[in-house]
């Protein structure tokens, strides 16, 4: 009984220190890589890529250990690995290691991620299903289903994963957190000779038979994995893989850009497996089916009822969605899975699929989907899938839906009767048909709420019943490209759409103005052009209108005599371009190339074109292409990168101010825009000037209209950092205040950051209001 408890005990703390250092050390050396390349999103995504094709190594390694070597041999060799790949640790970037000028990042990314993490990686990717295998030939009770300990890997898991932002980043610099790492590392070399020594008395047995004075496993179960079997593990595991980064996505991009939202759909895709592989069923498959379907019914309900107004009510709805078609998913996987003979050969499957999922949405499906579907394709498929195994309910054809259509409407004009009419394909037809009349044509004054009511019933009785098919058409209809559409006001017009790797981009026609939206930020935006005056100079407008503070900095700029050139990290649609000046010349850094397409369009945006400002486009990572810059060469460099709610940090650190510093002449101005709904970003900038010992200001300037026309100028939040006692007297005239620091808010840089510690603390109307009440008090 004692060597049961201390079996199972020292196994599960294995497999959860093990999972830990797996989830810490991703986004650990995600952040220690990212200055040396960008804040681009291919950093992220190249490193998600490596390391899922270290995992699926770790696996396949474990899978052909467990084949060819035996239990002894096993303990031998995986011991001796960990050992070895200690001496690289703690891992750091030796230092000049950067990528060259005509190198592949992409590449050099991929082969500095093996060179210091890869050992280390690759050996804990494979202890989950290694000492599950080894902990299935020992002589405890549950050897034979030894995947409850599966439940304590997701567990360490889970709270790396939730640890990192709450406690490891906001308190520990990246070298210390290198170091913490490597304890735990060694802790866990420890806790492997415990559970190596706990079951070495087995024989030294390969794959087949378990050593142990019960029976061995039937030997009929050895022939029963197929590849049709091993197809349903891969699927299982690639929809919810999928699925994960999709309603990520999908909610970053159309419905709010919430910092650290991914968070929430990794863990709820973590909780699903310590739910499924629990010792004892937590929750039925029934009533994770019917709980999703009517998830489902409720979806489409709300967003034919309500569109996307309620966005918090639909980020809780398609999180719990998702974590519902998660569970399902693993349910039906962790029902399928085999004796513990073929338990590595089911985690390489999971794993493959795992990785697939993370490859089709981060790589495949932006290159060959217009419009953002992958989400919505995945939810149908799993829609698809609560039916595969129930009797009666398998998918009916589209041929034998359309001939049961046309019998209906033939019999019921024939017999003059109401009966066959009342078939559930001319119901769901008519319904949607009344809803499409309802939403585009008449938008009578009706009820929301009982809308809702009534379609959630419907759906709820479709999703539940053999006529899900309908619901699936839905399902599909309302998150893919109609969508899109149906988001705009009657005065919108969607004219451009595009999509590539850093997003989609919309232009929007409005009633007075044409706008570009990246995700849900809005980049900028012009007046429509007056007939009759086609030379008209435009008016920049949004954040940069004469009546922000971006304004007043030219106009310190204005009075200065002689050649001007400008630096702006972020081009937008190009509205800085009309600040323009006799011998000034602007240089716009931007990362995406479409974005700088879209922006030089005349047909969309004519700033660039009608400004007159000669300008230069850099198509990069704004602070890499900066540092290529001749140092001293700008009187003004604008970091306009901040009013996405993903913010790139790398781009705010001291070490990039003082690259910043460096480039510019010795009376130039350094500002930043920081217009955000999420974070309070001044405080940082306030916190960095003064470790740097900068002289700095900040102003917020009101949402106002400009012109007779009352075209929108936003609420604008600037900073700024000043070299001359001129400057400084000349922004106070116009507003401008010492920036407002926070107690708590240390210097950010390149090996430290702390969202949590600026996230929700102060929105830019909260701050305004700190502006206004320190200028009355002066």
């Amino acid at each position: 009984m004692i060597y049961s408890r201390v079996l199972t005990s020292v196994f599960s703390l294995t497999l959860l220190i093990s999972a830990a250092l797996i989830f810490s050390v991703q986004p650990m050396f995600s952040k220690m890589i990212l200055p040396l390349l960008g804040g681009t999103p291919q950093v992220w995504t190249t490193a998600m890529l490596f390391f899922q094709i270290m995992l699926l190594a770790g696996y396949f390694y474990a899978h052909i250990s467990d084949q060819v070597f035996g239990l002894r041999t096993q303990i031998i060799l995986h011991l001796s690995l960990i050992f070895i790949f200690l001496t690289v640790l703690p891992f750091s970037i030796p230092e000049g290691w950067t990528p060259g000028a005509d190198q592949n990042p992409t590449l050099w990314q991929l082969l500095t991620m093996t060179s210091v993490l890869g050992g280390p990686f690759f050996i804990l990717a494979g202890s989950a299903p290694l000492f599950q295998k080894w902990f299935s030939q020992s002589d405890h009770k549950d050897a034979d289903s030894p995947y409850f300990l599966y439940g304590a890997s997701n567990l360490g898991s889970m709270g790396a994963l939730l640890a990192y932002p709450f406690l490891i980043e906001p308190h520990l610099h990246l070298p210390e957190q290198s170091q913490h790492w490597m304890v735990g590392y060694i802790i866990l070399a420890a806790c492997v000779i415990a559970c190596g020594s706990l079951v070495w008395k087995n024989r030294n047995i390969k794959t087949g038979m378990r050593a142990s004075h019960k029976h061995p496993e039937h030997p009929g179960n050895l022939s029963t994995i197929t590849w049709k079997r091993r197809s349903l593990w891969l699927l299982l595991s690639f929809l919810p893989s999928s699925l994960m980064l999709g309603v990520t996505s999908y909610i970053t991009t159309d419905i709010a850009s919430v910092p650290l939202l991914w968070i929430i759909p990794l863990a709820l895709y973590v909780g699903t497996f310590i739910l499924v592989f629990a010792k004892t069923e937590l929750i039925s498959k029934k009533i994770i089916f019917i709980i999703q379907g009517l998830l489902m019914a409720a979806l489409i309900a709300l967003m034919l009822a309500y569109g996307r107004d309620n966005i918090f009510i639909f980020i809780g709805l398609h999180f719990t969605l998702f974590f519902f078609c998660a569970l399902a998913c693993h349910k039906e996987l962790a029902d399928s899975k085999p004796p513990a003979a073929h338990l590595t050969d089911f985690y390489l499957m999971m794993s493959i699929g795992g990785a697939l999922g993370g490859v089709f949405n981060a790589i495949i499906a932006p290159y060959i989907f217009l419009f953002p579907i992958e989400y919505s394709l995945v939810l149908c498929a799993i829609a698809y899938m609560r039916y595969y195994n129930q009797q009666g309910h398998r998918p009916r054809s589209i041929k034998n839906i359309l001939q049961t259509f046309t019998s209906s409407v033939q019999t019921a004009w024939a017999d003059r009767s109401l009966t066959p009419v009342l078939n559930p394909y001319l119901i769901i037809a008519a319904i949607l048909t009344g809803i499409i009349f309802y939403k585009f044509l008449i938008a009578l004054p009706v009820n929301n709420l009982l809308i809702t009511v009534f379609i959630f019933v419907l759906a709820a009785a479709l999703v539940l019943t053999r006529f899900y098919l309908w619901f699936i058409l839905t399902l599909t209809l309302l998150l893919n490209p109609l969508g899109y559409f149906w988001s705009n006001s009657d005065k919108e017009k969607l004219v451009h759409l595009d999509r590539n790797f850093f997003g989609v981009i919309r232009v929007v026609d409005g009633d007075k103005t044409t706008s570009l939206i990246h995700g849900t930020t809005v980049h900028g935006l012009q007046a429509k052009r007056i007939d009759g005056a086609d030379n008209q100079k435009p008016i920049p407008l949004s954040y940069y209108s004469p009546a922000s503070p971006l304004a007043d900095i030219f106009s310190i700029l204005d009075a200065q005599k002689g050649q001007q050139n400008i630096a702006a990290v972020g081009l937008g649609v190009g509205s800085v371009a009309c600040y323009s000046k006799e011998n000034r010349h602007f240089d716009f850094f931007e990362i995406d190339p479409d974005i700088a397409g879209v922006a030089q369009n005349t047909d969309y945006f004519t700033y660039l074109s009608d400004c007159g400002s000669p300008y230069t486009i850099h198509i990069g990572d704004g602070r890499i292409q900066i540092a290529k810059q001749p140092d001293q060469s700008y009187d003004f460099i604008l970091i306009d990168a901040f009013s996405s709610d993903n913010i790139p940090v790398h781009l705010l650190t001291t070490e990039a101010i003082q690259t910043y510093m460096k480039k510019l002449k010795p009376n130039g101005l350094l500002a930043f825009h920081i217009s955000n709904n999420y974070l309070d970003i001044e405080p940082v900038l306030t916190a960095n000037g003064t470790a740097l010992g900068l002289h700095h200001m900040a102003k917020i300037a009101p949402a106002t209209t400009i012109g007779d026309e009352k075209l929108p100028a936003y609420l604008a939040h600037y900073f700024a950092y000043i070299q001359n006692g001129h400057q400084k007297r000349a922004l106070k005239k116009q507003g401008w205040t010492p920036g407002i620091g926070r107690p708590g808010i240390s210097p950010w840089g390149d090996h430290y950051s702390n969202i949590l510690n600026i996230l929700g603390t102060g929105t830019v109307e909260h701050r305004y209001k700190l502006q206004r009440n320190r200028s009355q008090e002066k």
